[in-house]
């Protein structure tokens, strides 16, 4: 698959294959002044996701209660094949930080 930007209604077609799927989510600071250390990889199943109403934001949930919200409207996102996983990239320009999230089985 080559990397491609993704619509809303593209989002809402290929989610639903990641449910139950491990993840791989890091969270890159991408401002000049951002500390320069490694960002944490924090490794969850996805066990639900939804857009936010005003389609600013995926959230992708750990459980019924915890998610991680990725901006959907501030940048691209980006699905791209790797290795032995599917990975998502989203930027939020305003924010400065880049979201990277990977799906495996």
């Amino acid at each position: 698959m080559n990397p491609s930007k993704r619509t809303i209604a593209e989002l809402h077609q290929e989610l639903p294959a990641f449910v139950d799927k491990k993840m791989g989510i890091l969270i890159q600071d991408l401002a000049d002044d951002a500390e320069p250390h490694s960002p944490a990889l924090l490794e969850r199943q996805l066990a639900k996701w939804e857009i936010t109403e005003d389609e600013e934001h995926l959230r992708l949930y750990f459980n019924p209660c915890q998610f991680v919200a990725i901006p959907i409207q501030n940048g691209p996102v980006v699905f791209s094949q790797e290795d032995d996983c599917i990975r998502m990239v989203a930027r939020d320009n305003r924010g400065q930080l880049a979201y990277h999230i990977s799906f495996g089985n």
